[in-house]
């Protein structure tokens, strides 16, 4: 990808900070700036950024109340996220690292540092494309944490926590294998797999159910669509990469 072809957005309520971000990167990279959350959702809808810099502290919607928004536009499912912050104590980064953060940068940041982190960010996106695709679904975005925490030094772990969302992903992307909850609202983990199944393109992704209840009507509720696995919540780092290599060899 030409750098002229990435496109940054810049989110920040600090007016000369942003303004900072926009000389820093204009002459390199496609560069749009926003003052709060709500604007930068705007944007995230009319265009397809590459890279999101996001602030913690700001006013209307704080950085990570901005980034669960936005990672509930279909549009920045995936997107990468740098945190550009005054914040260096370890909550905060242990927060913006459970949220499945790409970077974390602390101000004021000097421009060589903020293209190479840009730039190191796509590329990693760029290999990710060779590595096998997660799907976690669950309406526990807490729950989807754990998970991306565990997986994502070996897999490209795409977190949803909204079955509408999950069926929109769906029909533009296929997962090399689904992490599906049980018990979740609009449609249970059950009536999900068989609108996923009607999908010509989604018959053949492997699934796996991760349920807190695994009672013999859940199984039974489950056997006409084919799960590859059942794991009972809450499953191990072992037992679920262990299913993982097994399921997708």
């Amino acid at each position: 990808m030409d750098r002229k072809d990435i496109n940054v957005l810049a989110i920040d309520d600090d007016l000369e900070t942003l303004e900072t971000i926009k000389l820093y990167l204009s002459d390199t990279f496609n560069v749009t700036v926003a003052a709060n959350g709500r604007q930068a959702l705007i944007y995230a809808r009319q265009q397809k950024f590459d890279v999101i810099l996001l602030d913690i502290e700001m006013p209307v919607m704080n950085g990570f109340q901005t980034l669960e928004q936005l990672r509930n536009l279909k549009e920045c499912i995936n997107i990468s996220v740098i945190i550009v912050t005054g914040k260096s104590d370890k909550y905060s980064v242990m927060d913006s690292v459970a949220m499945g953060i790409d970077g974390y940068l602390i101000k004021p940041v000097n421009r060589d540092e903020l293209i190479h982190k840009i730039l190191e960010v796509c590329e990693n996106k760029r290999r990710q494309q060779h590595v096998k695709t997660v799907l976690a679904i669950d309406d526990d975005m807490s729950y989807l944490k754990q998970l991306n925490s565990i997986l994502k030094d070996y897999y490209n772990v795409i977190m949803i926590n909204s079955t509408k969302l999950a069926l929109d992903y769906l029909t533009t992307h296929t997962p090399d294998v689904i992490l599906l909850d049980y018990q979740m609202p609009l449609y249970n983990g059950v009536a999900l797999l068989s609108i996923i199944r009607q999908n010509g393109n989604n018959q053949n992704i492997p699934i796996i159910i991760l349920s807190g209840t695994m009672d013999q009507k859940v199984l039974l509720d489950f056997y006409p669509y084919s799960p590859a696995a059942f794991l009972a919540k809450p499953v191990s780092k072992n037992t679920l990469l262990e299913k993982l290599q097994e399921v997708l060899m």
